[in-house]
């Protein structure tokens, strides 16, 4: 692009000058098809994440099966242990492992989301890939520890409990979550691409959603001065309701709704966003 002295030099010459082209970002180039399109790319990035998380590492995906049951340990403790939680007759094993599968997922997933496009700054700013992808890649990455906990606690209710009907629908949750947990990371990568503040403020989030989420206790149980906070939490109605489906547990159903609902307004808006801020990633980055 020629700049203004040079075209004043050119004119002084008599010479036609070039033309100029001002290019600006288009706010509405991404669309939801982009979704479906960038899977090849996302499937190349989760591929790549999955090899240098547990890259020499001593005991390399035994992880994906400690950290879960390590937290299975710790609430246990921390609610079977010290206080009286209803599970209705189910074994307190499997009611904990039910909420640890969805919670685990979840909490994994959105504690890297805000490194989604910071630790991919020079494919950001030097490549075409599409951006929809990096969000994409990030959950899926995750695929092989939410395949490792539901397999595992299918077993144990199996042995435990036997499976009811509406075990069937399992698909129907996985997709649910996966479709939620997807929500969550459009939101918070382009904003912490922009606001570093969310590297800080999202392990926070994390580490007070697992007492605000009825992970290891029934929304029954929730001391009644946060009934109303654990009701509206967008991750008890998942918890419920993969409950409902496994264990064959009653569910809260205004709270699945309520669920639901936060997922719709979760997918509209964090897309809304993402859509905004996208054109100057490479800016931020």
């Amino acid at each position: 692009m020629t700049d203004v002295a040079e075209l004043t030099r050119q004119e002084s010459q008599g010479v036609a000058p070039l033309p100029l082209r001002e290019s600006t970002p288009d706010s509405r180039r991404m669309s939801v098809r982009d979704v479906a399109t960038s899977w090849g790319v996302a499937r190349i990035f989760a591929a790549r994440d999955i090899k240098v998380k547990y890259k020499q590492s001593l005991l390399g995906p035994v992880w994906l099966l400690l950290q879960p049951m390590g937290m299975l340990a710790a609430i246990t403790i921390a609610f079977s242990g010290v206080t009286n939680v209803d599970t209705r007759g189910v074994p307190y094993l499997l009611f904990g492992l039910v909420g640890i599968t969805v919670w685990n997922f979840i909490s994994m997933t959105i504690s890297v989301a805000p490194t989604a496009y910071a630790s991919n700054a020079a494919l950001v700013k030097r490549s075409t890939a599409p951006r929809p992808a990096f969000i994409t890649a990030m959950v899926a990455s995750n695929l092989p520890l939410l395949g490792i906990i539901m397999s595992v606690t299918l077993v144990a209710t199996v042995i435990g409990n036997g499976l009811p009907l509406q075990v069937l629908l399992l698909p129907v949750f996985v997709v649910w979550l996966l479709a939620f947990t997807w929500s969550l990371v459009l939101f918070i990568a382009p904003l912490a691409a922009r606001f570093r503040d969310a590297i800080a403020l999202v392990p926070l989030i994390v580490q007070a959603g697992i007492f605000i989420s009825p992970v290891g206790y029934d929304v029954s149980s929730a001391p009644k001065n946060i009934q109303t906070l654990v009701a509206l939490n967008p991750v008890t109605g998942l918890i419920e309701g993969w409950r409902w489906c496994i264990l064959g547990m009653a569910p809260d159903v205004v709270v699945v709704l309520v669920a639901v609902a936060w997922t719709v307004v979760l997918l509209t808006t964090g897309w809304y966003v993402f859509r905004k801020m996208e054109v100057r990633l490479a800016d931020f980055v």
